[in-house]
């Protein structure tokens, strides 16, 4: 028998949450730039209570910190934030990709072929947008085909964060999506051989690269800003 069931309509709240967590990875507000409540309510048509709701989403993502008689801002990672969350995300990702790998390995393959081709197009379009999008969706591919839903859940504490960070603090040094799209390419390569050692070693490497550049940029803006 057909699934009859029918669709629930997505809530204001849950639009407003998507379009802002967009414009926050975009780059379209800074990192620890204030959010006015009542500029977003009318931006969006909408009233503040669905805005507030939103707000509380990002927060739970750890994209918008929310503070008592202060307002909404954008989060603004400190250089300990930052270390914290790489390690997070190499023992996410790792063992998200190990049990992907075992699970649909072909299915895994074809995703990350297919964004690794875009990333290349991107590239040479010179969209830093695009290939942020893109790097973003390489990640998220070893999670979602690990099958595991706390494994997702998880991952979703540092996703957000991690793709804002991308924007914010890397699109602009250009020379760096080269390198970036050589580690990608080895992913592929390593996980088309189900070779985790090499995997393990590429993944400390990579995130701690990305580390140290987001660390440097970060420590600059601080000093510059001073």
């Amino acid at each position: 028998m057909k699934n009859l069931r029918i669709e629930q309509p997505r809530s204001l709240a849950d639009i407003v949450a998507d379009r802002l967590r967009k414009a926050i990875i975009d780059g379209d507000f800074g990192l620890g730039e204030a959010i006015r409540e009542e500029m977003l309510a009318e931006t969006f048509g909408v009233s503040r209570t669905p805005v507030r709701d939103a707000l509380i989403q990002l927060e739970q993502q750890g994209l918008v910190r929310i503070q008592s008689k202060r307002g909404s801002s954008v989060f603004s990672p400190s250089v300990e934030d930052v270390a914290r969350i790489c390690d997070y995300r190499k023992m996410i990702e790792m063992n998200a990709l190990a049990m992907a790998l075992e699970r649909d390995r072909k299915g895994l393959i074809a995703r990350l072929e297919k964004v690794v081709a875009d990333m290349d197009e991107a590239r040479d379009r010179g969209d830093a947008v695009a290939y942020g999008h893109l790097d973003t969706a390489f990640h998220q591919a070893f999670v979602d085909f690990s099958g595991n839903p706390y494994v997702i859940d998880a991952y979703q504490l540092v996703s957000g964060p991690i793709a804002a960070l991308r924007t914010h603090l890397t699109r602009p040094i250009e020379q760096l999506r080269e390198q970036s799209l050589r580690e990608h390419k080895l992913f592929l390569e390593h996980a088309r051989d189900g070779d985790l050692d090499s995997i393990r070693t590429l993944m400390d490497h990579h995130v701690d690269r990305t580390a140290e550049i987001y660390i440097s940029v970060l420590t600059e803006t601080e000093k510059s800003s001073a």
